[in-house]
């Protein structure tokens, strides 16, 4: 189709002008060079739902007596032995150095000022919520001491920086004081090679609000998720407090698992937190420093790390292959073939672990020694999520073999490996009688179909999207849901915000999209209303009970204050509301090829974008009540895709307007999907275009 004039209102800037190298550098983390982007690439009304600050030092918007909970000016706190404490809250999730200026107006003898920290309401006090990975112990508070009157100003030590936090306490201690706090301000140490905090790659916008504010929710996850490598978290962990002085990895800014904790990086994570990170944010350098790190750590056997340093966790083949899966991600939206290029060879020696531990009597992977995952209980040798894994690894990794020009054969080697795969997979582990797959042969008599298994088969293609048996799956994952989210029958009494962020993408794969929103909203829209959180970022996990304590009876020792409220592998919903509502993703090399394919539910207008190295790419559609809409796009001229549109139902006759001319349409155009909706499905080019369904 040819190339139309056409307006996004509201958008601004070019790839050329965002990326525009360093910028002054005491606006990002101390002394890191300023190497993200100076604006972001699209504006418009959708800012307003943004979560992150304008300036890299804030204050908070409030404080509170602690106890009566009454509010206070903030010019005007005073602490005095009758009223010991007070609790302020930033609003949002934030994390950093603290600095407060205060005056001793009397003492009778000296005292200290105790700082403590807390994502949720939950923990306001004077101990500060876990972080350090001690369960035994609690994090306790910082102090600052004084002895006499007059002025002071404290600054936290930068080791002792709090990665996440909403609230902050402060209480005195010692003899009879009256304390007055002057002023409390933070320097943000998340995104540390960004001057500018709100410089997204990305957008998202829609008629619903509440998606709009999830995804921008998730955005800001991934934010606060980027770390400056010299501000992990230590381990082993210090005897007392916390320490976030850890080396985590390379460059001067990495992706991780939590603001909070663990500020570590962890592959698995990454499985959900790298695309979120393409379709928002667009940090790509945060991602390459990640994968850098975990490849440098790779075994001498092939096997790739479980966690990133100074953890260093092993045995994990589920992660192992998160990160061979990460890897094709980076590339593919980043376009950096030399990266892996460089890679190669360990690569190749991670496919040939994995390789090793095939059973060749079932034609399916054996994980014995290497059953490390993510935190749900009953890991079986035959592993469903395992095998979906591989499954997709097999496929991405002949991507990567032609994309690098391997000479060896691994493409159709893995390619081949893959269908045979693919069918030992269905044969040993599919229950027709209950729609979905066992947990594992060792299931078959507990009776176990996983969450994670059968969401990573609908998304990795285990199963075809347009078949009874997807659709079948779709409905079995129906019967974990609660109210608030879906419970996963492998961690019970528990949602994992990281397995639902597979399934939400599975039913939007198999077109299920109105059940699809309806888990969004349920799940990610309950955890963002609730008081008691953070308001602004995505949990690690929740239990069905609605309390947070995650993981309380699996890892966790029984800290609910241990929880993650700002956890990048929950960011599922920025991939699925811009890939399947929007409908935009790219399907070749840093976008070369592309797909098109919106998906309405309940929705009337959606619109979303992103930047590549190839350009701006930008999807808005409007649905009328009669069912027509309107879609304009607009992506780079010598790029070209599929576009895959909703046309009618119930066999309804449609016309369709390309640019203001009308397309013949044929019936080879067009197939059958869930829900007697048609799909008029045809290829197009880059440019801007208009279309109209009628």
């Amino acid at each position: 189709m040819g190339s139309q004039s056409l307006s996004f209102p509201g958008t601004l800037m070019t790839w050329g002008l965002v990326f525009l190298g360093s910028v002054l550098a005491q606006s990002c983390w101390r002394d890191t060079p300023c190497t993200g982007p100076q604006a972001p690439a699209f504006s418009g009304e959708w800012e307003s739902n943004m979560f992150s600050p304008e300036t890299r030092t804030v204050g908070p918007k409030a404080v509170f007596k602690l106890g009566t909970g009454e509010g206070t000016p903030l010019d005007s706190v005073s602490l005095t032995s009758a009223q010991s404490s007070v609790y302020y809250d930033f609003g949002i999730e934030v994390g950093g150095v603290v600095t407060i200026q205060y005056s001793v107006l009397s003492t009778s003898g000296g005292g200290s000022l105790g700082i403590a920290f807390t994502e949720a309401k939950n923990w306001i006090g004077p101990v500060s919520d876990s972080s350090s990975g001690i369960l035994s112990r609690k994090d306790d508070a910082l102090h600052t001491d004084f002895s006499s009157q007059g002025n002071y100003t404290y600054v936290m030590p930068v080791e002792q920086l709090r990665g996440g936090f909403r609230y902050l306490t402060l209480f005195i201690e010692g003899d009879t004081s009256e304390v007055a706090i002057n002023d409390i301000s933070l320097e943000l140490s998340f995104q540390p090679t960004w001057s500018n905090l709100r410089a997204y790659q990305g957008y998202f916008h829609s008629s619903d609000d509440v998606l709009n504010k999830i995804w921008y929710s998730g955005a800001y996850t991934i934010q606060t998720n980027a770390l400056h490598p010299k501000t992990g978290r230590a381990w082993p962990a210090p005897e007392s407090q916390w320490a976030n002085n850890g080396d985590i990895g390379v460059g001067d800014t990495i992706n991780t698992d939590g603001a909070k904790r663990d500020r570590t990086v962890w592959p698995g994570d990454m499985g959900v937190a790298i695309p979120a990170a393409f379709y928002s944010t667009g940090d790509f350098e945060s991602v390459k420093n990640s994968l850098t790190t975990l490849y440098n750590a790779q075994e001498s056997n092939g096997l790739l790390p479980f966690a990133g340093p100074p953890l260093l966790a092993r045995n994990s083949d589920t992660y192992h292959m998160w990160t061979m899966i990460g890897t094709y991600n980076y590339v593919l939206y980043s376009g950096d073939v030399d990266f892996i290029r460089g890679l190669w060879a360990k690569y190749v020696s991670a496919m040939t672990f994995l390789t090793n531990q095939l059973d060749s009597s079932l034609g399916i992977l054996n994980i014995n020694g290497y059953t490390e995952d993510w935190g749900r209980f009953f890991v079986t040798n035959t592993l469903a999520s395992a095998q979906m894994l591989y499954y997709r690894t097999l496929i991405t990794g002949a991507a990567l073999a032609t994309w690098v020009g391997d000479t060896t054969g691994a493409s159709s080697t893995w390619l081949e490996a893959a269908a045979k795969f693919r069918e030992a997979i269905n044969t040993n582990l599919w229950d027709e009688a209950q729609g979905a797959f066992f947990d594992g042969i060792e299931a078959r008599d507990t009776g176990l179909h996983p969450q994670d298994g059968n969401a990573l088969a609908l998304l990795f293609g285990v199963v075809n999207d347009t078949s009874d048996q997807a659709q079948a799956i779709s409905s079995a994952l129906t019967k974990n849901w609660t109210p608030i989210g879906a419970e996963s029958p492998e961690l019970t009494g528990e949602i994992s915000t990281f397995v639902s962020s597979f399934e939400i993408q599975g039913h939007f794969l198999v077109r299920q999209t109105e059940r699809a929103l309806d888990l969004i909203r349920r799940s990610w829209g309950w955890y963002l209303n609730n008081a008691n959180g953070t308001q602004s970022t995505m949990i690690e996990g929740y239990l069905t009970d609605g309390s947070f304590g995650y993981r309380h009876d699996a890892g966790y020792g029984e800290d609910y204050s241990y929880t993650s409220h700002s956890h990048g592998w929950a960011t599922g919903p920025v991939t699925a509301l811009t890939e399947y509502v929007v409908g935009l993703s790219i399907t070749g090399l840093a976008g070369s090829t592309w797909r098109i394919a919106p998906q309405f539910g309940d929705l009337t207008h959606a619109e979303g974008g992103f930047m590549t190295s190839l350009g701006k790419y930008q999807v808005r559609w409007t649905k009328n009540d009669d069912d027509t809409f309107t879609l304009v796009y607009g992506v780079p001229v010598g790029t070209s895709g599929v576009l895959v549109l909703p046309v009618s139902n119930s066999g309804k006759k449609y016309k369709v307007t390309v640019d203001g001319r009308d397309v013949t349409v044929t019936h080879g155009m067009s197939i059958q999907a869930e829900g007697s909706r048609q799909l008029y499905i045809t290829e197009g080019t880059g440019g801007q275009h208009r279309i109209e369904i009628s």
